[in-house]
């Protein structure tokens, strides 16, 4: 996915990764792209994502109202995170600090088997509690990037089977936002349950969850 993002956008770029949380895919660019900056909402994760590195440049800022000036980056980016911030008032922002002709590229996670759902059903088995809706549902990142005026976009997909101990694939769920609706006195009786569950399906000591990651590429 790296290879294909590096060869869409280059490296000698000026680069924002937007909702880029604790850095992870920030680091990543990184490895590449030498001019470039993240910035989240969230002030604790960006304080996490400075420890990593002072090669960087970090900011608390929401995709809404960003601190930089009129068309500073040749390349936006957004992992994981663009169905948080894809509201009209944060992609006209976004196309402010974007050159013309600079690439905004979206890449996201989906599942592609039955490691959300079947998350989802032991919660609501052991609390009485239907998830909530995924904030997934009627998210069309190229939709969004045509209706906002972007040409030339590209969608690639690429499948991908992440590896967990049980021990890591129960962290895994409670990193999720969907753990926030667990209540505090039902959470050790679902984490039991979770247990069980990847110890019956885990092949070799490893649960597999399956996934299909998708870039949406578009152009100002």
């Amino acid at each position: 996915v790296m290879d294909y993002i590096f060869s869409l956008i280059g490296i000698s770029q000026r680069l924002l990764d937007v909702g880029c949380g604790t850095g992870i895919s920030t680091r990543q660019l990184a490895r590449q792209v030498k001019d470039i900056s993240g910035c989240d909402v969230d002030a604790k994760m960006i304080e996490t994502a400075q420890k990593y590195t002072d090669e960087i440049r970090y900011y608390v800022a929401s995709t809404s109202k960003m601190p930089f000036g009129n068309e500073e980056f040749d390349v936006l980016t957004a992992f994981g995170a663009f169905h948080w911030f894809c509201d009209d008032e944060s992609v006209v922002e976004i196309k402010r600090v974007l050159r013309f002709g600079g690439a905004f590229v979206v890449i996201n996670k989906n599942e592609a088997g039955d490691f959300r759902k079947n998350y989802e059903k032991i919660i609501e088995q052991v609390t009485g509690v239907k998830p909530p809706q995924s904030i997934k549902k009627e998210y069309s990142p190229g939709t969004i990037l045509e209706k906002n005026g972007f040409s030339n976009i590209i969608t690639r997909k690429f499948q991908h089977t992440e590896e967990f101990s049980v021990l890591r694939a129960i962290e895994q769920i409670q990193s999720m936002s969907l753990w926030n609706t667990v209540p505090n006195e039902k959470k050790q009786e679902v984490l039991e349950v979770l247990r069980s569950h990847f110890g019956k399906i885990a092949e070799g000591g490893m649960v597999h969850r399956y996934l299909e990651v998708v870039v949406v590429s578009g152009v100002k």
